[in-house]
């Protein structure tokens, strides 16, 4: 199916080409759909506002609409938050997305006013050449701040401090089991007492060596309770009762005393 120029255009800067994701695939695909879907202007939808930049969409019809995993658009979308790209309020049933600077990244939010989609779209059409950028997420302050994703911050603030590495295995580890997995091996391993990376990446590497695909099939494999630090309760004494029967144990005598020793000379 050829591409149709009938509905509209989206001027993409080419500093998108510098932006810290751009070599990330599944991240850069995610990014410049949701510029081509986001709202171009302002709109009511059941009851709720819907402004220029954003769109309501949801993980499963993300996936669906690009071909992906829904764990590979939860990553994806976390890359984004985590850079302050986009923000998310997620409801029961749908997510309402936000592109941040939008109007920045597409240079003008002037419609022209020949072949425009119907209100209920999610396409934008822009004609105005846009401004060079160089970032397609620039952000107001001067100067960029590193920032760090939900989930070592989760990890640091329960756990301990995470290296480099150890922050490039936990994202590698989030890729293919997920962030919910993930998350919840975490808390596990907190509430065990864990203080290491070394200990959480056991965890993960035997809940992956295990197949688990879901935090349910996690729990179901390694329920609450399940692990050290657990009192144990026995209704009966172990077996090794040694004040059973004390009345009726004979008396203990030092060692070479005769037993009509009274002490008496």
């Amino acid at each position: 199916m050829g591409i149709d120029p009938s509905r509209g255009f989206v001027a993409i800067p080419r500093g998108l080409t510098d932006w810290e994701w751009y070599s990330e695939p599944n991240t850069a695909r995610l990014f410049i759909h949701l510029l081509l879907t986001a709202n171009w202007q302002e709109k009511q939808w059941q009851g709720i506002t819907i402004h220029p930049g954003e769109l309501v969409t949801s993980r499963a019809k993300l996936a669906k609409q690009l071909r992906m995993s829904e764990q590979s658009v939860r990553t994806a979308l976390m890359h984004l938050q985590s850079t302050n790209c986009i923000t998310s309020k997620a409801g029961p049933r749908y997510s309402v997305i936000t592109i941040n600077n939008y109007a920045e990244i597409i240079g003008s939010t002037k419609q022209s006013t020949s072949n425009q989609p119907a209100p209920n779209q999610d396409l934008t059409k822009i004609t105005k050449k846009t401004r060079q950028s160089s970032s397609a997420c620039a952000t107001p302050e001067p100067t960029p701040t590193k920032t760090t994703s939900p989930m070592v911050m989760e990890f640091e603030q329960h756990i301990c401090k995470l290296s480099a590495q150890g922050k490039a295995q936990l994202t590698g580890y989030a890729d293919r089991l997920g962030e919910e997995l993930v998350l919840a091996v975490i808390g596990r391993c907190a509430d065990l007492g864990a203080y290491s990376w070394v200990y959480v990446r056991k965890a993960l590497a035997e809940a992956e060596a295990q197949g688990c695909k879901s935090v349910e099939e996690y729990r179901k494999l390694h329920p609450t309770g399940s692990g050290r630090k657990i009192r144990v309760d026995r209704a009966e004494p172990s077996g090794n009762d040694f004040l059973k029967n004390a009345e009726r144990r004979r008396p203990l005598k030092k060692k070479g005393a005769s037993e009509c020793d009274d002490g008496s000379a």
